[in-house]
């Protein structure tokens, strides 16, 4: 199908936000907006992924927004954080809506602490009917330590080469044993989680919040190479109250083998947007 790329300029608080929306000859009522990941990323995102996601979909038919917020890209402002940008995504979403008037529901795509940002603020938005969220980011101090020692420290120190490191003084034992000691529970105490400007909750609590307030449905998409990955799922085993929001009807889990956190070879990449393509014709059809 024949797409065109528009470049958009819209407002939010008094800065300038810039994007680009991806218009198929003939959209659908559905449409996606991606959200970009925090840090030296932008509206392209990590390989170009979101444009090659745009004109992925935008050939089926789906238009799809790319923007960046506040103080990141080429957008006007300072970075308040990817638990903040609930104003910036309520602008996307109101200038999307007034390009494309007849689009019915939003679907939000987001990897990382974008993953995160689309589970605190999408389901305050009505108009966001679904989600994609790669690899969460849920990271606390104890959850990583835990990680660590289960998934890494213990494979390592079955390794004949870990310990030659150690012993011809090539290799700094120390931090190690203090990620392992906090691992055990040897150092007690969590470290706060970072709190949010808007109403003092950890991000975690409102990514949660956020999971049971929300209606509609979800793809979760994981890398089993991801160590941002297996955060997320000892965070959820260890909750009771994240498990059954994870399990509920409508939230479905894909895991893409031999993946990165960033999808980042050519064959991880074809997975996850096969995956991520096969679960928005499913949802077209519910």
């Amino acid at each position: 199908m024949k797409t065109r790329e528009v470049p958009i300029v819209f407002q939010c608080e008094q800065q300038s936000l810039i994007g680009v929306v991806h218009l198929p000859e003939k959209p659908k009522k559905i449409a996606i907006i991606s959200i970009v990941a925090g840090g030296p990323q932008y509206r392209a995102g990590f390989g170009r992924q979101l444009i090659k996601m745009a004109r992925r979909f935008s050939a089926e038919g789906i238009s799809v927004m790319r923007f960046d917020y506040r103080g990141l890209g080429d957008s006007s402002g300072s970075d308040a954080g990817f638990e903040n940008i609930g104003l910036d995504l309520d602008a996307a979403i109101q200038a999307l809506r007034k390009l494309e008037p007849m689009i019915e529901g939003i679907i939000l795509w987001g990897g990382c602490n974008a993953a995160s940002a689309a589970l605190i603020h999408g389901p305050h938005h009505p108009a966001v009917t679904g989600l994609i969220l790669a690899n969460p980011w849920v990271r606390t101090e104890d959850n990583y330590a835990k990680v660590i020692v289960r998934d890494h420290y213990s494979k390592r120190i079955l390794e004949p080469s870990f310990w030659w490191k150690v012993l011809t003084l090539q290799y700094n034992p120390f931090p190690a044993l203090v990620t392992l000691f906090k691992g055990l529970g040897i150092k007690g105490g969590n470290k706060p989680s970072k709190q949010s400007s808007q109403d003092n909750l950890p991000y975690i609590d409102r990514m949660l919040m956020g999971a049971q307030l929300f209606q509609g449905k979800v793809l979760l998409m994981m890398s089993d190479l991801s160590l941002t990955s297996k955060e997320f799922d000892s965070l959820v085993s260890n909750s009771n109250e994240w498990q059954k929001a994870m399990s509920r009807d409508g939230v479905e889990r894909v895991t893409i083998k031999n993946a990165d956190q960033a999808f980042s070879t050519h064959e991880a990449r074809e997975a996850m947007l096969l995956a991520a393509e096969k679960w928005v014709k499913d949802f077209e059809t519910s």
